[in-house]
């Protein structure tokens, strides 16, 4: 019987490396799959609650500024209404449209015209404005009235386009006319 001195050292060595590699590998698998998804997930979810913390405090501030902001935007409105011209403001182009068909029909019925029609694009066009064209009949001087009220109109509007005849249905009173008027308006849709 021959006895391996050095064998059983080498087998208990041997185990301690496999051991050592085990633990090693084990440790590395709970700081890969364990620590660093844990460290990723608290740092994203500290960066919302500051975010969050951030938001409140900028909403506080408002709130605690809100008589002011009222008064500044009551000011601006009031600078603005004193204006002489501006743009039309809508929601949508629909209300755009609405809108700038308002200020026609009131504009021809402050000049004593009868509307027969009106047509608004719903859709801007390149330049951002709006167009309409409407139809009514009356008399000169309720064509001069018109034109006068949409140069001195609240909202900026264009003529593009005005054709003017006498009404062929009303040969008997010549001072009937029949206008066709294309406006263009620009619009500021958020």
């Amino acid at each position: 019987m021959t006895r391996d001195l050095g064998g059983g050292a080498v087998q208990r060595r041997e185990r301690r490396v496999v051991v050592g590699g085990a633990v090693v590998l084990a440790l590395a698998l709970l700081v890969t799959y364990g620590v660093v998804p844990a460290t990723v997930h608290w740092r994203a979810r500290e960066q919302q609650r500051s975010a969050v913390r951030d938001q409140v405090a900028a909403l506080r501030g408002v709130l605690a500024q809100g008589a002011a902001l009222e008064r500044a935007a009551a000011q601006a409105e009031a600078s603005l209404a004193g204006s002489p011209v501006r743009v039309l403001h809508a929601r949508s182009n629909a209300l755009g449209a609405s809108a700038l068909q308002a200020l026609l029909q009131g504009a021809a019925d402050g000049s004593g015209l009868l509307v027969n029609r009106v047509d608004v694009g719903t859709t801007p066009d390149d330049g951002g404005a709006l167009t309409a064209t409407m139809s009514a009949y009356g008399d000169i001087h309720g064509l001069s009235a018109l034109l006068e009220q949409l140069a001195g109109a609240p909202r900026l509007v264009s003529v593009e386009r005005l054709t003017v005849q006498i009404n062929p249905a009303l040969r008997g009173a010549p001072d009937v006319l029949q206008l066709s008027i294309g406006v263009r308006a620009p619009v500021v849709v958020p």
